[in-house]
């Protein structure tokens, strides 16, 4: 697939290949589109951060 992250490609400043792994976005800073001020990605905000909880939840509720 040759496609590419937009998102991702934008706040990283590099292309972000969509066969990768979800890359780490967060502690990126973008300016807003509506208001033209510096925003701070979070970790909440941030597809591999969410990623990687998500396979600690299911590990947690797998030994239960």
């Amino acid at each position: 697939m040759t496609g590419r992250w937009i998102g991702a490609s934008i706040l990283l400043g590099r292309p972000v290949p969509v066969d990768g792994p979800y890359p780490h976005v967060c502690g990126s800073v973008l300016v807003g589109l509506m208001t033209g001020r510096p925003v701070r990605i979070g970790h909440r905000d941030c597809a591999a951060c969410a990623t990687i909880a998500a396979a600690a939840d299911a590990r947690i509720e797998g030994d239960r």
